[in-house]
């Protein structure tokens, strides 16, 4: 899984001290296997002004599904940060159930399914 976090203007002005690649990383690890590139977008809509201007966008690009995309707003960048990681591992939990309700649903176990796949992805 591979993190991209880009930017608009200065970085220091939108982390400080905080280091959210690690909250981002260990939020979303059970999911490393589904998970291609991790993309954060992050702007200071009003600039210095006060108010809701902090803006982050997050972009998951998944194996062999189409990119989740996840936006939000918030006047803290701490609160932001730890709303969107939220978002995005239930999203991916929610994901990954479907896919095993599926295999239960076509009348296999999900053992069964499981081999399957480990077959095609073999061949």
């Amino acid at each position: 899984m591979e993190l991209v976090i880009r930017c608009k203007g200065n970085k220091k002005a939108y982390f400080g001290c905080h280091n959210y690649q690690e909250l981002i990383l260990s939020s979303l690890e059970r999911f490393q296997d589904r998970v291609k590139q991790v993309c954060l977008y992050v702007e200071d809509v009003n600039g210095h002004r006060r108010g809701i201007d902090k803006k982050c966008r997050c972009v998951l690009h998944l194996n062999r599904m189409s990119p989740i995309v996840i936006q939000d707003m918030d006047a803290s960048m701490n609160a932001l940060m730890h709303r969107i990681v939220h978002r995005a591992a239930y999203v991916l939990s929610q994901k990954s159930d479907r896919k095993v309700k599926r295999g239960k649903r076509s009348g296999r176990s999900l053992e069964q399914a499981e081999v399957d796949v480990s077959i095609v992805s073999e061949a």
